[in-house]
């Protein structure tokens, strides 16, 4: 099982953890991470244009003239692209649908880029962070002593992210993105340079609800 430091925050190391080969010990699978990565990103996509069709339009259906004797073009309903107030021909469209993917496979997914950057490197986990005023200094100094530099990606379990003085007091830091385990994504793993994980977010990112972290 792979073994992480656990350290304080001020980056001294006050102990090691087991954890779990189901998350962190994965191999790296690099076309699932790229599949998850384009459901992701497909999901949050927002189409903002909507075209309507010609049996979208809400006008007559009968013809607008005679179609013989009149020396002019046969049409049918005033909907046609060409007519003012019919349709738009060729226009953008939402796409139809849901995009989705099997559980089973973006968590084989999320787990396989968590451990690629286990190997290199690249995650810390924090005994804890117990803040008792909004002090943004605190949390600089706390990446500055664990070496965390660039992109950072904040895990934490869910009493820690409702935590208003941590969360006021990192809101301001560039380039650090808090999430609540185990609501992240791919994305977000891939986005980071490095990644803090506290010791209660590492217990509730086990498969099944199990704890990953044994001390």
């Amino acid at each position: 099982m792979p073994q992480l430091a656990v350290c304080n925050i001020q980056g001294e190391k006050v102990g090691e953890v087991e954890a779990a080969e189901d998350v962190f010990g994965v191999p790296l699978h690099n076309d699932l991470i790229h599949q998850a990565l384009v459901t992701v990103d497909k999901k949050r996509r927002q189409h903002a244009g909507h075209t309507k069709t010609r049996a979208e339009i809400a006008l007559t259906g009968g013809k607008w003239y005679r179609q013989k004797g009149t020396g002019r073009a046969r049409h049918g309903t005033r909907t046609a692209p060409l007519f003012v107030g019919g349709a738009k021909a060729h226009g953008p469209r939402r796409m139809p649908g849901r995009v989705r993917m099997p559980k089973k496979m973006r968590r084989r997914a999320l787990y396989s880029a968590l451990s690629a950057q286990v190997d290199d490197g690249r995650v810390a986990v924090i005994d804890e962070i117990e803040l008792d005023e909004i002090r943004t200094k605190t949390i600089v100094e706390m990446l500055a002593a664990l070496k965390c530099q660039g992109k950072i990606l904040m895990l934490l379990s869910e009493d820690e992210y409702l935590d208003q003085y941590l969360y006021r007091s990192s809101r301001n830091i560039p380039k650090l993105a808090s999430r609540e385990v185990p609501h992240f994504s791919v994305r977000d793993v891939l986005w980071a340079d490095h990644i803090i994980i506290t010791k209660q977010a590492l217990e509730q990112m086990a498969p099944g609800g199990e704890s990953v972290a044994n001390d």
